[in-house]
């Protein structure tokens, strides 16, 4: 998933509100954001697909597309900032749609994060095996060395 667009979106949130006073520079952040964007259409719809239960896929497409309006909404209120950049009425409809825009990310992001609890429990799992599995060795290490001391007189071999 490209992290790069979710995370970096307040920096773009930021940038815009700051670009209302200069209205020049808001083609080339529309730009960029258009860009990112269709990278995490991209990047959503396949983990959509893979996305276990299907209602967590759903969501993910859902509210990937909800971000795409939102998107779609910012960058044609920062073109008519661009034609008219002294109107006050645009330049707070910007800075909305700016909010909304982070909001919708901060959706996509929890539906993302509901996807992943069984991976993350499988690294969890994992984890806790690998460190059973590190402790049996320890255990066979001093085992076969034969620094354990044994209840009765049988070796470690025969319990092997």
């Amino acid at each position: 998933m490209p992290v790069t667009f979710l995370f970096l979106l307040p920096v773009f949130f930021f940038q815009m509100t700051k670009s209302v006073t200069n209205p020049e520079e808001l083609g080339g952040l529309a730009s960029q954001m258009t860009n990112d964007y269709g990278h995490l259409a991209l990047q959503g719809r396949m983990a959509a697909a893979t996305a276990e239960p299907e209602e967590i896929g759903f969501q993910i497409r859902t509210r990937v597309q909800e971000l795409g309006h939102g998107c779609i909404f910012l960058v044609q209120k920062a073109g008519a900032l661009q034609i008219c950049p002294t109107d006050s009425y645009t330049k707070r409809e910007l800075i909305e749609c700016a909010r909304a825009v982070t909001e919708k990310v901060s959706l996509v992001l929890s539906a993302l994060q509901a996807g992943n609890k069984g991976t993350q429990a499988c690294i969890t799992a994992a984890s806790a095996v690998s460190g059973i599995i590190a402790d049996l060795d320890t255990t066979i290490m001093f085992a076969t060395a034969g620094t354990l001391n044994a209840e009765n007189n049988e070796s470690f071999a025969d319990h092997r």
